[in-house]
Parts: C-alpha cells; sequence; structure tokens
C-alpha cells in the first residue's frame, strides 16, 4: 500500500482526479507529477510508478477529457426528437453532435485544450466512447437515410472535423481577426455557419 493509504489502482485513479482539477482551475501547463503527488499525500516514487513522466499524466487526463467531449456529443444527438421523414432526422442527429462539439470547447475550455494537448505517448486505452467514432456512424447513418451521397462517406469525416474542431480552436483562442467583424456576429450564428457550410460541402 503507498504512503496515505491509497491501494495501487486507487492511487493512480487518484493522480487523474486531482491533474484533472488543476487542468480545470490553471491549465495543462500547471500540470507536473511532483507536485500531484505532494497535494494527495504520496512520494514522488509512487505516483512515477503509475505516470513515469508528464507525458504518461497528459496523455490519460487527454483520453477522460476526449471521452467525455464524446458523451456530450451522443448525448445531444439521443436528443434529438425520432419524428420526421428518417433522412431529415439523420441530418439533425448530425448537427446535433457537430454544435454540441464546439459548445463542449466553449464550456469547458481546459478540458478542450486538455483534450487535445499534445503527448509524446499514445493513450493508455482505447477511447470508449469516442468522439470520431460518433462522427462516423453520424454520417455513416446519413449516407445510409440517402441525405449524402454514399461516395462522401470516405472524406465527410474529415471535412467535418475540420470545420467543427476549426472552430472550436478560434473561438476558445480567441483569434478571430479583429478586421473581419465576426466578433458582433455572436457564438451561435458562427457555429451555425459553419454546420451549414458542411452540410452542404457533403451534399
Amino acid at each position: 500500500m503507498a504512503k496515505g493509504g491509497y491501494h495501487h489502482g486507487d492511487l493512480e485513479a487518484a493522480l487523474v482526479d486531482s491533474a484533472m482539477q488543476v487542468v480545470l482551475s490553471d491549465g495543462v501547463g500547471a500540470l507536473t507529477v511532483r507536485d500531484l503527488a505532494r497535494t494527495i499525500g504520496v512520494s514522488p516514487s509512487a505516483a512515477y510508478r503509475h505516470f513515469p513522466s508528464r507525458d504518461h499524466l497528459v496523455a490519460a487526463l487527454s483520453l477522460r477529457a476526449r471521452e467525455e467531449l464524446a458523451r456530450s456529443m451522443l448525448a445531444a444527438r439521443d436528443a434529438v426528437p425520432a419524428t420526421g421523414p428518417k433522412a431529415g432526422r439523420s441530418v439533425r442527429r448530425f448537427e446535433a453532435i457537430g454544435r454540441a462539439y464546439i459548445r463542449f470547447a466553449l464550456r469547458q475550455p481546459r478540458l478542450f485544450e486538455v483534450a487535445f494537448a499534445p503527448s509524446s505517448v499514445p493513450p493508455p486505452a482505447p477511447e470508449h466512447p469516442s468522439a470520431w467514432g460518433v462522427l462516423v456512424d453520424a454520417i455513416d447513418e446519413m449516407a445510409a437515410m440517402g441525405a449524402i451521397p454514399a461516395a462522401r462517406s470516405a472524406d465527410a469525416p474529415l471535412v467535418a472535423w475540420a470545420g467543427v474542431h476549426g472552430l472550436s480552436t478560434i473561438l476558445t483562442a480567441s483569434k478571430l481577426p479583429s478586421e473581419s467583424g465576426l466578433h458582433h456576429s455572436g457564438d451561435e450564428a458562427m457555429i451555425d455557419a459553419v454546420i451549414d457550410a458542411v452540410i452542404r460541402s457533403l451534399r
């Protein structure tokens, strides 16, 4: 048993939970394994047994954040009423996951940042659920319902992801060009514009 009464698996979970609190309050740049060990009352060597480097810790946090993003997309998709023609509903479900992606970034910018934070090590496990998987399923559903040409299924996920991730990054980083006048449009108007453009590009 590690110092502080943690069982082996409990310590790993405690480190990740504590690290997530640091991210939410101060950003991913404030993370260090040693500081986390001190915060939860264990030795640095105990913490390093679970996360040999800061990158290992960031990879674990990134996985958790992307799964939370995916769950928000699924919740938005499943909230679309099961009414009307199936083709139209498949488009509304696709739109819902795109809007959920951007709104997640706006609501939780630090969580969004760590979700895509660079790391030199791979994720510790497969994503479950996966935001990419949610997107691909939505596009496959549109193709099956005849809402978009089946031939677009191959490149549509990249096109859609680029659109929503690009706007999410722009809005969370506040990098709108001042001369564009977009500052006065409002977030929802810009979200509508990007989602509509993605839909048009797939048809």
